[in-house]
């Protein structure tokens, strides 16, 4: 029996009242905690999410990110979070995430993020699990048929 990997791994969430800025949509720290609560379904499926790190041996660090703000989203808008593993290897992960409006599909925001796996006793980069290894490798076969985001890897500045 093959393993079913969603691809990509899908959230959906609400705009909640208290993440609207005095612009009168979401402020830009609730798009970023939108994408973190977008991706625990894909971190729960290879066995790196809040259960994992809560065990204390380890966790994934966020070590940067690119977000692009393409429409401005309202108090009580339905979100449909999607996310992708773009690559990895033994210590690391690049993942991309899409943010869109729902009913009417709207891309609201991208997101690029390379993780490290972190050992949480010493607080320095780990090698992942062999179990979330194998299960990488079979979510990185199945992303990899998904046509690549645009904008990978941009620079930005002012031109």
């Amino acid at each position: 029996m093959s393993l079913a990997v969603p691809a990509p791994f899908t959230a959906r969430l609400v705009v909640e009242p208290g993440w609207i800025d005095p612009n009168g949509h979401m402020n830009v720290a609730w798009y970023m905690a939108a994408f973190d609560r977008g991706s625990d379904p894909f971190f729960d499926f290879v066995g790196l999410g809040w259960g994992y790190t809560r065990e204390g041996e380890g966790s994934v660090f966020a070590a940067g990110c690119n977000v692009d703000y393409h429409h401005e989203l309202l108090a009580g808008d339905a979100l449909l979070v999607a996310t992708r593993l773009l690559d990895h290897d033994p210590r690391r992960l690049h993942l991309h995430a899409t943010l869109h409006r729902e009913p009417d599909g709207v891309l609201a925001a991208t997101q690029e993020i390379p993780f490290v796996h972190v050992s949480l006793a010493t607080r320095r980069s780990a090698p992942i699990p062999a179990s979330a290894l194998s299960l990488l490798a079979a979510v990185q076969a199945a992303h990899g048929k998904l046509p690549r985001p645009e904008g990978l890897g941009r620079v930005l500045g002012i031109r």
